[in-house]
C-alpha cells in the first residue's frame, strides 16, 4: 500500500491535509460507491413495522422513500412531493387506498406509477398527469420488507442476499438501528477476519462458553489466502467472498505478548462451544457468520447505505424450524437471549469500532493511507469484488 504523506509542519500548524477528490487506489469504483450500489435489492424495514394503511420513512443510498401498505402489499414511493420538495412522512396523508397526498398543497400521486393523478387544492390543473415521481418494486421475505434500488427491471431477491437465507426451513428475528459510519466499514468490520480482538471482554464469550480467540494466525504450511473463496461466476449471483475457518489453515490466538511477555490470555472452558466454520460477505451489502452465536444458529448482517456517513445495521438470526412450536420456542430465545447478550452484548462493540473508524475515512483520504497487512487479504477481496461486479455507484 502506498504509505501515508510523513511530511512534518511547523509547530502548532495542522498536518491534515484537504481531501482528494481522486484518491488512488486499487479498487476505483469501491471507492467512489460512498453510498452504495444502485441496481440492488437492499432491507428497508421488518414487515411487522408496516401496518395497513401505515407509513414507514426510511432512506437507502441518499434516496428518501416512503413504504406503505395497501391490501397487505407494502408498497415503496419516493418521500418528496415534486411541487416544493417537502416529505410526505412529515405528515402522512393518504386519504384514498393506493394513493399518497401531499400536506402541503393536495398533490395526490398513484402508488403503483408515481404519477400526479389529482391536486386537491386545483381540480383540473393542467400539471395534473404530467409528473411523476420514483416508485420502487418490493418483495417481502423472512419478515422483512425489501426494496429495489434502481430504474432496470428488478432482478430476483436471492440474487442479493447470501445462499440460505430464504431457505423455507428456516425463521429469521432481528432488530435494526442507525450507524453513525459509513456503509462500507460495516461490511468490512463483518469480514475482518482479526476483529476478534474487540470482543475479548464481551459478555457473550462467558455466556455462551464459547472458543473465541484473541487473533487468528496461519498456520504452519497453509496460506491463510488459500481459505478464502470468492464467488464471481459471470452469469451467477449472489456475488461473495467466504472465508473458512474450519479447514486448519489458520491457528487461533489465546495468548498474546508484547516483546515475549503475555500481557493477555484467554483460554476457553471445558466444553467450549466452537462457532463461525465460515465467515462470508456477499454483494450488495450482506454478511452471513456460519454458525453464530450458538452452533445450531447462523446470524446474518446487513450493512444497508443511508448516506455517505450512516448505514442501517440490520442484525438478524436464523435458526431451523419445522413447526408453530420451534418457531415459539426460537423466539422466545431470541428475546430472552439472544437480544441482550450477542446482538448487542457482542455487537454493540462492532459499532463502537466502525463509528471510531469513521473520521479516519471521511474525507476520502483514510483508501489512500491505511496500512493493510497479510490478514486483510479478506478485505482486499471484497474491494476487488466490488469494484469489479457492484451494478451501479449510486449517485
Amino acid at each position: 500500500m502506498t504509505p501515508p504523506n510523513l511530511t512534518s509542519a511547523p509547530v502548532g500548524e495542522s498536518t491534515e491535509r484537504p481531501p482528494d477528490p481522486t484518491p488512488k487506489t486499487k479498487w476505483p469504483r469501491y471507492v467512489e460507491a460512498v453510498i452504495g450500489y444502485s441496481e440492488h435489492w437492499y432491507p428497508a424495514a421488518f414487515s411487522d413495522e408496516l401496518e395497513e394503511g401505515g407509513v414507514v420513512a426510511v432512506t437507502l443510498l441518499g434516496k428518501n422513500i416512503l413504504l406503505t401498505r395497501t391490501d397487505g402489499q407494502a408498497r415503496a414511493i419516493s418521500d418528496r412531493c415534486a411541487h416544493r420538495g417537502v416529505k410526505f412522512s412529515a405528515k402522512p396523508l393518504c386519504l384514498k387506498k393506493d394513493t399518497v397526498t401531499c400536506w402541503y398543497h393536495g398533490w395526490t400521486y398513484d402508488l403503483e406509477d408515481g404519477q400526479l393523478i389529482d391536486i386537491l387544492t386545483s381540480p383540473g390543473s393542467s400539471t395534473i398527469g404530467q409528473v411523476t415521481i420514483p416508485v420502487y418494486a418490493t418483495e417481502e421475505a423472512k419478515g422483512i420488507i425489501f426494496v429495489f434500488v434502481g430504474e432496470a427491471e428488478p432482478h430476483p431477491l436471492r440474487a442479493d442476499v447470501p445462499p440460505g437465507f430464504l431457505d423455507p426451513d428456516t425463521y429469521v428475528r432481528g432488530i435494526r438501528r442507525r450507524v453513525q459510519s459509513n456503509w462500507r466499514l460495516g461490511a468490512e468490520n463483518g469480514i475482518d477476519n482479526t476483529h476478534a480482538f474487540i470482543h475479548r471482554d464481551s459478555p457473550l464469550i462467558p455466556g455462551n462458553n464459547l472458543a473465541l480467540p484473541l487473533g487468528l494466525v496461519a498456520s504452519a504450511g497453509h496460506d491463510h489466502r488459500a481459505s478464502t473463496t470468492v464467488v464471481n461466476n459471470k452469469d451467477e449471483w449472489p456475488k461473495g467472498v467466504i472465508d473458512h475457518f474450519g479447514d486448519g489453515a489458520y491457528l487461533p490466538v489465546f495468548d498474546a505478548k508484547i516483546k515475549g511477555e503475555t500481557v493477555l490470555s484467554y483460554l476457553p472452558q471445558p466444553g467450549a462451544k466452537r462457532v463461525v466454520n465460515t465467515l462470508s460477505l456477499w454483494l450488495p451489502c450482506a454478511i452471513k457468520v456460519d454458525p453464530w452465536p450458538d452452533p445450531a444458529l447462523i446470524s446474518y448482517e446487513f450493512y444497508v447505505p443511508v448516506n455517505k456517513s450512516e448505514h442501517e445495521y440490520f442484525q438478524l438470526i436464523q435458526s431451523k424450524v419445522s413447526s408453530e412450536s420451534d418457531i415459539e420456542n426460537f423466539c422466545r430465545e431470541f428475546e430472552d437471549r439472544w437480544t441482550d447478550l450477542a446482538l448487542h452484548g457482542f455487537n454493540d462493540d462492532d459499532v463502537f469500532a466502525r463509528e471510531a473508524t469513521e473520521e479516519f475515512y471521511a474525507d476520502g483520504n483514510g483508501w489512500r493511507d491505511e496500512h493493510l497487512f497479510g490478514p486483510d487479504h479478506s478485505i482486499v477481496r471484497w474491494r476487488q469484488l466490488c469494484s469489479k461486479h457492484g451494478r451501479e455507484i449510486a449517485r
